[in-house]
């Protein structure tokens, strides 16, 4: 696959997988968590987590992430360009206009009270920001003696124009 290709099956992993993988750490523990994510045209990703949730407080006190969509409906050894790995920083939103917008995406077609999400309110919208991106390009059957790497990378200009 070209760049271009490339680039639009990120955007269609992002735009067809409600759900992503959010591995934080702290204190060298590891965690991993799912979550709604949806993401803008910027390519920035949105969810909203109760603030005493593990991977909040890693975030709070470590802002490196990794996320991961994918297509787990696909049978075993066939997810060949289906992974989307990203790496991330990632922050709690604090601006009411990017709180808003968070609220948009992640749900469309409800009224929630932002007052939930800001000051004593129990959940936040969190925001990752890409640094990198990789799309898996070989399933585990097709590793060899002479394979060096099982992922491509991706880069996020062609995501952001694919969104």
């Amino acid at each position: 696959m070209d760049e271009h290709a490339l680039g639009a099956r990120c955007a269609e992993l992002m735009s067809t997988c409600l759900y992503a993988n959010i591995a934080t750490s702290a204190d060298d523990q590891p965690w991993n968590t799912p979550v709604t994510a949806v993401a803008d045209d910027a390519l920035a990703i949105y969810w909203s987590s109760w603030v005493d949730a593990v991977h909040s407080k890693n975030i709070d006190a470590n802002p490196r992430v990794f996320l991961t969509y994918y297509d787990s409906t696909r049978p075993r050894g066939t997810n060949n360009h289906r992974c989307l790995y990203l790496r991330c920083e990632a922050a709690v939103v604090t601006d009411d206009v990017e709180a808003r917008k968070a609220h948009r995406l992640i749900y469309p077609d409800e009224d929630i009270d932002l007052a939930g999400f800001v000051g004593d309110g129990l959940r936040r919208f969190y925001r990752a920001r890409p640094l990198q991106a990789w799309l898996n390009c070989l399933s585990e059957r097709q590793v060899s003696a002479d394979t060096l790497d099982m992922r491509e990378p991706v880069p996020l200009e062609r995501i952001r124009a694919a969104v």
